[in-house]
């Protein structure tokens, strides 16, 4: 069974990633575990009833929030699935500390967040909490940019810049999705001078559909003088439904996204993002 955990603020956007997930993983057994960090703000203060603990009323109203969405999923008829369970955690604080914390404790395979905005990458360079999430949390962390409706995810293109990745095991996390709807997958790698794809990059393609247990992985070499336009310009072309980042600590993941202020605001992904962690 496999274990996903959902943070929620209660947002459109945030529950438009769960409803995302249900759809993804509907053909999975999946225990899905609702999660919503909360703290008090001014206005929770100045209208705290004497007598009782503040944190005790927020945890009480977070607690029948998320009872109430988990009612609301099973209500739908397009959601609902006898193949998933629900539970859900409530706790004060930092939404960052407490997904590590929870994480470090519980057999978690994934956690899915939505994106606020157009962009999903936007979001992410701005430092939210979802980048926070997936640069500080070591789990695979799949992005859903605000208002991306459910669509099956027939290519996924995964950027790399074919150097070596330690933990080649990390994609195993795409088999659900490679038994389910067996996508096309491209290894691409998007560089200012056309290269040819050599023996390095078969070999690593070859491994990553040896975990995947999938016969071919395309590879790609995709000339574009800047990172950013040109993988824009890669994920347009390629009809990419998913795309995989992977995570290098000071590497790949960095150079991607730390870069400047025009750049970022220019590439407005408007398709779900799956973090992996190297």
């Amino acid at each position: 069974m496999i274990t996903i955990l959902l943070p929620t603020d209660f947002s459109n956007n945030a529950k438009n990633a769960i409803f995302y997930a249900l759809e993804l993983y509907k053909n999975q057994e999946v225990n899905f575990i609702l999660m919503n960090a909360f703290h008090p703000t001014h206005d929770d203060m100045a209208n705290s009833i004497t007598g009782g603990s503040l944190n005790d009323l927020l945890s009480q109203a977070s607690e029948k929030q998320l009872q109430e969405l988990i009612a609301e999923i099973k209500s739908k008829k397009q959601l609902y699935n006898k193949k998933h369970s629900f539970s859900f955690k409530s706790a004060y604080g930092s939404l960052v500390e407490i997904i590590d914390t929870f994480v470090d404790k519980h057999p978690i395979d994934l956690i899915v967040m939505g994106a606020k905005g157009m962009s999903a990458v936007e979001k992410i360079v701005f430092g939210s909490n979802t980048y926070a999430v997936i640069k500080e949390v070591d789990c695979p962390a799949l992005v859903i940019p605000d208002k991306v409706s459910f669509s099956s995810p027939s290519t996924i293109s995964i950027a790399t810049d074919f150097k070596e990745i330690k933990k080649k095991n990390i994609f195993a996390t795409l088999q659900p999705l490679v038994k389910d709807f067996k996508p096309e997958i491209t290894l691409f790698n998007v560089t200012e001078e056309m290269k040819s794809i050599g023996t390095d990059e078969k070999q690593m393609a070859q491994s990553i559909a040896n975990i995947l247990d999938v016969t071919d992985i395309k590879t790609s070499y995709f000339k574009h003088e800047d990172v950013i336009y040109g993988t824009k310009e890669y994920v347009k072309q390629h009809n990419t439904s998913l795309m995989v980042l992977v995570n290098k600590k000071r590497n790949f993941f960095e150079d991607l996204f730390h870069i400047s202020f025009t750049k970022q605001i220019s590439f407005h992904a408007e398709i779900p993002l799956l973090i992996l962690h190297d």
